[in-house]
């Protein structure tokens, strides 16, 4: 019987933060567009995010989290220590697919 190697490639969630709204854009492993929508609370933002996995039959999602608000922060204030408006997740179950309504990403698997 001959074994065959199957490795998953995970899917990239972009979620663009701005005061106006919050932009999500998910694409597969070749990097096609799945998906694309507006939110305007990160509530519904997660809401609609923990359902990725199971609609999409997803298992690991590498989640950039790009905040335009923060960004404005940082340039305000001239301080370079350390401070960055992009955050990395990497989301492999349902309860990790989540965005922190306070300029932060929780990993719940980890």
């Amino acid at each position: 019987m001959e074994h065959q190697i199957f490795f998953h490639l995970m899917n990239i969630a972009l979620i663009t933060k701005s005061k106006k709204e919050i932009s999500l854009k998910l694409f597969d492993e070749n990097l096609q567009e799945l998906i694309a929508e507006q939110f305007q609370d990160t509530y519904t933002l997660n809401f609609f995010l923990q359902m990725i996995p199971k609609k999409y039959n997803i298992s690991k999602t590498l989640i950039i989290l790009n905040d335009l608000e923060r960004l404005k922060d940082i340039n305000d204030n001239n301080d370079n220590n350390d401070n960055n408006n992009i955050e990395l997740m990497l989301a492999k179950d349902d309860n990790s697919y989540f965005i922190n309504d306070h300029n932060t990403t929780t990993a719940n698997n980890q």
